[in-house]
């Protein structure tokens, strides 16, 4: 019983880390440098990768829309209701 209550803070703490990842992305003024930006993207990205292999970046207009934060927060919701 207690495992399953560490994987789901766990969890939890992924997909705020995932959103705040995100919401980073959409600040220009954001250093992708700065030690915690890294430290962050080092958490993150193993996670993400495996989503964008599934659903790569799409092209949106000029630029490029990445879904895989959205299918990756989708599934640590799912994970984390049948927990």
């Amino acid at each position: 019983m207690h495992i399953l209550w560490w994987v789901d803070r766990a969890l939890w703490l992924l997909s705020w880390l995932i959103f705040i990842d995100v919401i980073l992305t959409w600040i220009p003024s954001v250093s992708m440098y700065h030690p915690a930006v890294v430290l962050l993207r080092k958490v993150t990205s193993p996670v993400l990768d495996i989503f964008r292999k599934i659903l790569p970046p799409q092209r949106v207009g000029r630029g490029y829309m990445d879904f895989s934060p959205i299918l990756a927060m989708v599934t640590i919701f799912i994970i984390r209701a049948i927990i």
